[in-house]
């Protein structure tokens, strides 16, 4: 009893310790990620979900990787060429380091995004959502009273038919030379947001594609053009139109155009940047004629419904303004903890 006594009078009182909470271990878990974040750039993580959803439409719907991408021969040729102009530079007068980490680190990740974007347009085909063309077909009509296809016959000619071709064809052709000159500028951050943006534009134009397949116009009203029932050009129109009916391996990818969205991204960039030097300036004012002809060239060359055009305008608005807002979000946490 005695015993019992002293140790109740020499009792050492413990810390009383709290049960960790919920909140307490999913905060340094959030932490954690955001840091992972920080160091890692959303363009990276954007590329890793969209291999995901690549891997895990093959796994679910079956299908393969197709390795060669016509598409992307020139983004690896301008890579490529930065990395052995600044290569060149630093061994002639070792004026400025050739910073091919740097190249790297910004292209690769486009480069990737590209090549799945790619794959995953091939993958359209197995998804079993309903057609909506005759919906496309039916809303170009209420519009204009007339479907603009059909009408656009009216200016038919075979140069006009080349000229409009060569247009078309332009439409990846305008990020990559803003994306050039700002990598050979070494404006990352500016180059990042515009990756960005086109990737956004991909996975938005993959959605499209899947849950609202839709035919284009010169497949879906075949039989009601007669004047000309066929496009014919002079010089490249025929060759080109071959290529593309080669490269496309699903008519149901009409809606959103990605033509549009990804020119009308350039564009957004291009009055952007054009305050950002003489360059730029120029970018501005010659890709705004040539990018609304390419607009014009995906009606007369009977690739798109014109309700794909306006698909096409919101699809790009919805990839410059994301991105715009990421990298404001991704430089703030880069500053608290990178």
């Amino acid at each position: 009893m005695q015993n019992n006594t002293i140790f109740e009078n020499n009792a050492i009182s413990l810390p009383q310790i709290k049960p960790l909470g919920l909140t307490g271990r999913i905060k340094p878990l959030i932490n954690k990620a955001l840091f992972l974040a920080a160091i890692t750039g959303p363009d990276l993580i954007l590329a890793g979900i969209m291999t995901a959803l690549l891997l895990f439409i093959i796994l679910e719907k079956g299908g393969h990787i197709k390795f060669f991408q016509a598409s992307l021969g020139l983004p690896i040729g301008i890579m490529s060429f930065l990395i052995i102009y600044r290569s060149a530079l630093y061994l002639m007068n070792r004026s400025c380091l050739p910073n091919i980490k740097i190249i790297l680190r910004d292209w690769l990740p486009f480069l990737l995004v590209t090549f799945i974007y790619e794959n995953m347009h091939d993958l359209c085909r197995l998804f079993n959502f309903n057609d909506i063309t005759h919906a496309l077909l039916k809303l170009d009509v209420i519009i204009f009273g007339v479907e603009p296809t059909l009408w656009a016959q009216k200016f038919y000619s075979p140069l006009l038919t080349d000229v409009m071709a060569v247009f078309y064809a332009l439409y990846f052709v305008f990020p990559l030379v803003i994306m050039f000159f700002l990598s050979e500028q070494n404006k990352r951050f500016e180059f990042r947001e515009m990756a960005l943006a086109l990737t956004f534009t991909f996975l938005t134009g993959f959605i499209g594609y899947a849950v609202f397949p839709a035919s284009p116009p010169r497949y879906f009203i075949a039989e009601m053009f007669s004047d000309p029932y066929r496009l014919h050009g002079i010089f490249i129109f025929d060759r080109l139109q071959s290529t593309w009916d080669g490269l496309s391996v699903i008519s149901c990818g009409a809606f959103p155009s990605l033509h549009v969205g990804v020119s009308s991204v350039a564009l957004l960039y291009a009055w952007k940047f054009k305050n950002m030097g003489n360059i730029y300036k120029w970018i501005w004012r010659i890709f705004l004629p040539l990018v609304v002809s390419l607009w014009i060239a995906t009606v007369y060359l009977r690739h798109h419904w014109v309700v794909d055009i306006f698909a096409g305008w919101f699809v790009a608005a919805v990839g410059f303004t994301s991105s715009e807002y990421i990298m404001k979000l991704w430089n703030y946490l880069k500053k608290i903890y990178a």
